[in-house]
């Protein structure tokens, strides 16, 4: 394989009077890419490395994407005595450029080592519109302040009078746990949607203790402020398991209720919980899966997402264990999710050891491309070719994108912007750096691609991605399809109705759909299921703030 060798340099202050050179070190990466910024020293003002990063935000609705990330200086080199965990916001300031719009260090600076890996998510418990960005510190003792049950998640909300977040949390909370809980009580992750459909915001939440915890809380009231209080809606700590770094959110068996997924690293084991009703979760199914990989370091790391790649209503899942290999997910159609089990899961391929990835569209090909984190010097490239079972290797591309060929950096997180973050038509990918053998290296790095490809904007503006198709068969007679595709997850209507405006029948009313292609067959009844006669219907969708309406034609 080819390789680009890449060599760049910044400039660094030196003095108020004088700049000096500093060279980056040698990368060789993927033909077709260039890196187009690099955040470092003294932007960043650390030594030690980014723990998890965020890309293709709009927290202040201003139309420029912005990156979120946080640094880890338990686990990152250079060390440091300051063991403050610190989060950047940045913002695009035009082609290839960011700027930094605000930081704050997280309360409880002297927390030991192997309080590490902490979690950050955007949220809106409140639903006022103004995003939080909210992270779970890995924390159960201050033994410098003689904390014993600190607070482990953090909410900063955006206040749109100053356009910027507060530099003291909005709220804080140590979720009500015990202060000689268990020992090593570490949150990781953290997960908002509205689980049970019950129109306000919910926080799943998991940690790496011996027993694995796992959470689902949501805001008791509508305003989120100093004093506000969160109700437990779902808590369970039965299962054994070592580390727990994901969490993602489906609905699998297509019955309208969704299911919370937490993964953890003990033979690749996933816990489903499934939303029963307003505040009413059920443990449904524990699945151990020793065939991707055995052992107590076989998990995910943020990494599982749910797609239908097929157009058959039902959403495959994608993830990359840490021991490097692709894993898919096959939907075999159950009628609930109790039915899953372990052949459900295929290894399909890979490398010896990964970390974080994630996935989109790089080229505008229309196929599915994943970067996968290789956790040391490495990073990799996966594309579906267009055709083949996704479970077969062949199906797939695999390449290497980036390697440093100095030192031994760490990469951990991988961040695929939905959007063109500099508005040049060209993708990227924002890779962070969790350990830098020096501090010319980058915190984060953006990757960009050489040529300018279709985006798909995720702007609440812009609705690019939404597509209503024409029935099909049509005219038709008794039954027909109705296909559409969605550019994210979004809560789903479909309605027939007559030509002056009559409903006839709700197809799909607030239904959870993952992004991809969708189809829903009507048989032409009515909501009673009686026949409806020969005639012009209209078909009408919503999503968001999307909407579009066909006609079609029914011969009896």
């Amino acid at each position: 394989m080819r390789w680009v060798l890449i060599s760049l340099t910044i400039s660094i202050l030196l003095s108020f009077v004088s700049f000096a050179q500093v060279q980056y070190p040698l990368y060789y990466l993927k033909p077709g890419f260039h890196i187009s910024y690099v955040a470092n020293y003294p932007t960043i003002p650390r030594i030690d490395g980014c723990d998890d990063v965020l890309a293709g935000l709009d927290l202040n609705k201003n139309g420029k994407l912005e990156i979120l990330a946080i640094n880890d200086p338990t686990v990152s080199s250079p060390s440091s005595n300051d063991t403050t965990k610190w989060i950047f916001w940045f913002e695009n300031d035009g082609n290839d450029n960011y700027k930094l719009l605000w930081s704050v260090g997280l309360p409880l600076t002297s927390i030991t080592t192997g309080y590490s890996f902490p979690g950050v998510n955007i949220t809106d418990v409140d639903g006022d519109g103004n995003y939080e960005i909210t992270v779970v510190n890995p924390s159960n003792a201050d033994p410098a302040s003689g904390v014993t049950n600190p607070d482990k998640i953090f909410f900063y909300e955006y206040d749109p009078q100053t356009k910027t977040f507060p530099t003291e949390p909005t709220f804080s909370w140590n979720l009500d746990y015990p202060a000689d809980g268990e020992a090593g009580f570490r949150l990781t992750y953290l997960y908002a949607d509205d689980f049970d459909n019950d129109g306000k915001q919910e926080i799943a939440l998991i940690d790496r203790t011996s027993n694995i915890h796992m959470w689902i809380i949501s805001l008791d009231g509508n305003d989120l402020n100093p004093f506000s209080t969160f109700k437990i809606e779902f808590q369970d700590s039965s299962l054994t398991a070592t580390w727990a770094f994901d969490i993602a959110v489906t609905d699998f068996d297509r019955d309208g209720k969704k299911e919370v997924w937490f993964g953890t690293w003990t033979n690749f084991t996933w816990v489903i919980v499934e939303a029963e009703g307003p505040d009413t979760y059920v443990k449904k199914k524990v699945v151990t899966n020793s065939h991707i990989g055995s052992g107590t370091l076989v998990g995910t790391l943020r990494s599982l997402k749910f797609m239908d790649m097929d157009g058959d209503g039902y959403p495959e899942g994608f993830a990359m264990a840490t021991n490097g290999k692709l894993v898919f997910i096959e939907n075999k159609k159950p009628t609930d999710v109790s039915e899953i089990d372990s052949t459900y899961f295929y290894k399909v391929g890979g490398w010896d050891y990964t970390r974080g990835a994630d996935w989109g569209d790089l080229d505008g090909d229309g196929n599915l491309d994943v970067i996968v984190a290789g956790n040391y010097r490495n990073v990799y490239h996966i594309e579906y070719k267009g055709s083949g079972p996704f479970a077969d290797s062949t199906s797939w591309e695999w390449d290497e994108f980036l390697s440093d060929t100095l030192g031994t950096p760490r990469y951990y997180y991988v961040s695929i912007p939905k959007g063109d973050m500099d508005g040049d038509g060209k993708r990227e990918v924002v890779i962070g750096s969790l350990q830098r053998p020096d501090s010319t290296r980058g915190f984060f790095i953006v990757f960009e691609s050489d040529v300018a490809v279709k985006v798909q904007a995720q702007n609440d503006e812009i609705l690019m991605g939404y597509h209503l198709s024409q029935n099909y068969p049509n005219p038709f007679n008794p039954t027909t399809w109705i296909k559409f595709s969605i550019p994210r997850d979004e809560f789903i209507s479909l309605k027939i109705y007559t030509v002056d405006g009559r409903l006839v029948k709700t197809l799909v009313e607030g239904r959870y759909y993952s992004a991809g292609k969708h189809k829903i067959t009507w048989d032409g009844t009515d909501e009673n299921g009686n026949k409806v006669a020969s005639g012009v219907y209209i078909y009408k969708i919503s999503a968001g703030k999307f909407e579009a309406s066909k006609k079609m034609l029914l011969l009896r």
